[in-house]
């Protein structure tokens, strides 16, 4: 299995609607006999939005020995969405916007406009239409603190409800990234050992990364073999990228990551990742990469590894909006575009590593 079988409990405030029947987490919890209880590593909840387009507050448990803290919202798929506060058991908030005034100007000139998507406020966190992700640490300096942990949710329009999902995988030295390699094209099959994936495994290999090839899958006839126009900045709910994905997601077997790789893409156009971050949930519409098949196998092999680091958590080294700002990664030791693998080489630094093994998407085997 790549995602653990969580089971789902989340302690709240508020009218948020509970699952119910299960016992809320904690550190030292024990059964009657004495025997320690392993801490509820995943949490669910409905959310319900106020005029301002704010949720009402969620608690939940941070475990020790936390790897990461994933939130997944899913709501409205016309909708953005990002996180309007973020403490942990230090209480400091991070996010740090105005929970009492709506956002919805700077949301959509953000995302629709300027077309860089970052969420104002002092979390770095990309918007997204319909299922939002954040994974935190997305930066080396930063550090998962055990605890009581609180958010908002936060969307650019008043009222409605949401879904919000909060894992807080175990820090077990996780190493192993598994795929699913789906050719889709008119006529071509992929081979069972391609051409491409020794070079994959060799760029995941600076980071301390093992990538394991689940299932090797052909599909003809799906009308997506050729993508032709793709989103800015991120592919939306209704686009052909997404359409794609909800058709492969149901033709594999295994969890892994379904990397698709298609006969052509738009002009000058690679690859895409479906999330940066993109959720950890194989059901989610978002769930998978997309890139365009080629004859260097070296070139098709450093897209891949491109897209699939975007969907583990990696921003590229500069991002440029419609007005020119730049926006460069948290990272500080990715500074050179033309080397690094998220500009237009394919080597990976120290705190890139770092950020790509705390995806909960890893496992250890």
């Amino acid at each position: 299995m790549r995602l653990a079988s969580f089971v789902l409990s989340l302690a709240v405030l508020g009218s948020v609607a509970c699952t119910e029947g299960v016992p809320p987490a904690g550190p030292s919890a024990t059964d009657d006999g004495g025997v320690r209880v392993e801490p509820t590593r995943e949490r669910s909840a409905s959310v319900t939005f106020d005029e301002n387009g704010i949720s009402e507050p969620i608690t939940f448990t941070v475990p020790p020995s936390t790897r990461s803290i994933a939130v997944v919202v899913e709501g409205d798929a016309e909708r953005l969405h990002a996180l309007a506060s973020f403490t942990m058991g230090d209480g400091v908030e991070r996010v740090g916007i105005d929970v009492a005034r709506a956002h919805t100007d700077e949301m959509q000139s953000s995302y629709f406009k300027e077309q860089s998507g970052t969420m104002p406020g002092g979390l770095r966190q990309s918007l997204r239409l319909g299922t939002f992700t954040h994974v935190y640490p997305f930066a080396p300096d930063q550090t998962v603190i055990e605890g009581t942990a609180t958010l908002r949710v936060v969307r650019d329009a008043p009222f409605g409800s949401a879904t919000v999902r909060v894992l807080t995988p175990l820090d077990d030295d996780a190493r192993v990234v598994h795929m699913n390699l789906v050719r889709v094209s008119a006529s071509e099959e992929l081979p069972a050992e391609p051409p491409f994936l020794p070079e994959v495994r060799r760029i995941f290999r600076q980071a301390g990364i093992e990538v394991v090839v689940d299932e090797v899958v052909s599909l003809h006839d799906t009308g997506f073999e050729k993508i032709a126009a793709m989103t800015e900045p991120q592919e939306t709910p209704k686009s052909d990228a997404v359409s794609l994905a909800r058709i492969v997601g149901p033709k594999t077997t295994s969890t892994a990551l379904d990397v698709m790789i298609v006969d052509a893409l738009p002009p000058r156009v690679g690859g895409l990742s479906l999330g940066v971050p993109g959720p950890p949930l194989p059901e989610s519409y978002y769930y998978g990469v997309i890139v365009a098949s080629g004859a260097d196998a070296r070139s098709v092999a450093r897209v891949i590894a491109h897209e699939t680091a975007h969907f583990l958590g990696l921003q590229h080294v500069v991002n440029r909006g419609t007005s020119g700002q730049l926006y460069e990664d948290p990272i500080p030791d990715t500074v050179d575009e033309e080397t690094n693998l998220m500009g237009q080489g394919t080597e990976l630094t120290p705190g890139q590593a770092f950020v790509l093994t705390r995806s909960p998407l890893l496992s250890t085997n």
